[in-house]
């Protein structure tokens, strides 16, 4: 498989033109690295264990049979290349579970440091998931749209990652984390209007069959073509062209104009 880039930004969108809120399977959930738990297989990733509170019996699916919750982690590169998949069955009856993450099964990292999200999903969507390639683009697009992030930790201490460039670590959903946006937006960005919506773009000249709904969005800035505008959708970045966007004339932006920086 080619190393791809995971199509994240665009498929967000999804929540808005359905109109469906996310909701949790699980109350909340975590996990820490245990470098001890499986001692002879920490080069290329230690076992994480997880602990979910409120587990929710996701019945009998794909992927588990009744009495368990399904969560999945995804480890990622700092470039967001999608490294292991990992789905996993939680117990409701103890609500932990501990697997052993192999990065490189899918991609081989060609950045540090790792990124490990876990996402929970009901028993519907893991079968669905089921039906897909595991980490390709269909299947990571599938989970971001539908899964919830209940945790995400970086780990830099593996040896597949040694000799590799050091980046900022890639954060799934700008950082949304038991539904927190962390998301920071650069000082400078201002609230622009799409009044008859616009295509959706994942990266510049990128397009997704995705349709952006009328309404007021922070517009961060251009990309150098200066034919997109990078804003903000459901605390993560998009692009949209910048001929469907205009400054808002409602208070306090009162027609203020949008920002021309580049930015990437």
């Amino acid at each position: 498989m080619n190393t791809r880039r995971v199509v994240l930004f665009a498929i967000l969108a999804l929540i808005i033109l359905v109109g469906a809120g996310i909701t949790y399977a699980a109350t909340g959930g975590s996990f820490v690295f245990d470098y001890a738990g499986d001692a002879g297989d920490n080069a290329d990733g230690p076992q994480f264990d997880i602990t979910l509170s409120g587990a929710v019996d996701d019945g009998s699916n794909s992927y588990c049979s009744g009495g368990n919750d399904v969560v999945i982690m995804v480890i990622f590169d700092a470039d967001g290349n999608v490294l292991d998949v990992d789905p996993n069955c939680i117990s409701t009856a103890t609500g932990t579970g501990s697997d052993d993450g192999d990065m490189g099964v899918i991609n081989a990292p060609t950045s540090r440091p790792a990124t490990y999200t876990l996402f929970d999903v009901d028993g519907a969507e893991a079968t669905a998931l089921a039906g897909l390639t595991e980490g390709s683009p269909a299947y990571i697009s599938y989970l971001l749209s539908n899964g919830v992030v209940l945790d995400e930790e970086f780990e830099d201490l593996s040896a597949n990652l040694t000799g590799l460039p050091t980046k900022s670590p890639y954060s799934v959903l700008g950082g949304v984390v038991n539904g927190t946006c962390n998301l920071s937006i650069p000082a400078g960005s201002v609230v622009g209007e799409a009044p008859l919506g616009a295509q959706i773009f994942y990266a510049p000249g990128q397009a997704t069959n995705l349709t952006l709904n009328p309404g007021t969005y922070w517009v961060v800035g251009q990309d150098t073509s200066g034919e997109f505008y990078k804003i903000v959708l459901s605390c993560q970045f998009i692009w949209v062209p910048v001929a469907s966007m205009q400054p808002s004339y409602q208070a306090p932006q009162n027609g203020a104009p949008l920002p021309t920086r580049v930015v990437s």
